[in-house]
């Protein structure tokens, strides 16, 4: 009898953990349809492009007759005359600068901000944080006139340094929110650790906390990117001298009063999303890492 029960509760167990056909089933129909609604959402994305790609091809004439389809002759001069005749490499090289400071500015700022919020417990904390963390509901081109009659008052027009600081300066509430709760999810058991050998608070900060904190940052860092890099409005009301123009601005050329040139525009335009697709392209393993461990808190 013993021996029939153990039969009896292994073929049960057996049958426990036999794959079920139902749920199998309905286990591939979601995944079909995960699939099919992601390649719909790509299709979506990279159709724009590819039209986009198509036009910078075209001649004039060629795109007004065939809008929507490929070229019928491939005209690669379109991004020569682009890149010599519109001063491409001059506001590459100005939204370069501006970026690479806003990512200074933003990094410097938010990480031992976001460090203290994250390891300490002090009375006025919730009130500094949630004050911190209200800026995300004020976007930059909600302030428009304020920051041109500040830049105006104190004569900082045509200055690129300006210009990145007032974008590393919109940049810190959304940066704090991500960098504190990535901070908050390290273990307290490695700060204690820390402190145990010898290490002084900011030892700490520089030798534990920011490498382990590295995904988050480059994620703040690449949003930044993206959210200074294709900004148009506050730049055009800050920068006046051609010299200056950064390159959302400098595109703007391509189609003036007498003349439009839609397919030096498109190419143009080409040239200016290369460089953060590439960004995100390379950093998109730490973007994962960094969004999703700091979605929850240890």
């Amino acid at each position: 009898m013993r021996i029939f029960n153990r039969l009896s509760k292994n073929r049960s167990n057996e049958e426990s953990l036999a794959p079920n056909p139902q749920l199998e089933v309905g286990n591939k129909a979601t995944k079909r349809l995960i699939y099919a609604f992601m390649t719909i959402c790509a299709l979506v994305i990279l159709l724009p492009l590819v039209w986009l790609f198509f036009s910078s091809m075209k001649t004039q004439a060629d795109l007004t007759v065939n809008t929507w389809g490929p070229p019928k002759e491939w005209v690669f001069s379109n991004y020569a005359k682009a890149w010599k005749g519109s001063k491409i490499d001059t506001y590459m090289l100005n939204s370069i600068y501006v970026t690479f400071l806003t990512i200074i500015i933003t990094i410097v700022t938010t990480t031992p901000i976001s460090f203290v919020l994250a390891r300490y417990n002090f009375k006025a904390k919730k009130i500094i944080y949630y004050t911190i963390i209200a800026g995300m509901m004020i976007p930059i081109h909600s302030a428009i006139i304020p920051l041109y009659m500040m830049v105006g008052k104190w004569e900082m027009y045509n200055n690129l340094s300006v210009l990145g600081l007032i974008y590393g300066a919109f940049r810190i509430s959304i940066s704090i929110f991500i960098l504190e709760s990535f901070m908050s999810s390290i273990p307290k058991e490695l700060e204690e650790c820390a402190f145990i050998d010898g290490c002084s608070v900011w030892k700490l900060f520089m030798k534990i906390i920011v490498p382990l904190s590295k995904d988050g940052i480059v994620t703040i860092a690449v949003l930044s990117v993206l959210a200074c890099w294709n900004e148009l409005l506050v730049s055009m009301l800050m920068l006046n001298k051609p010299e200056l123009k950064t390159l959302p601005i400098g595109l703007i050329g391509f189609i003036t009063e007498f003349n439009s040139e839609y397919t030096q525009l498109a190419a143009g335009i080409m040239m200016a999303i290369i460089p953060s697709i590439l960004f995100y392209i390379f950093a998109q393993e730490n973007i994962e890492k960094g969004m999703i461990a700091g979605a929850v808190k240890g």
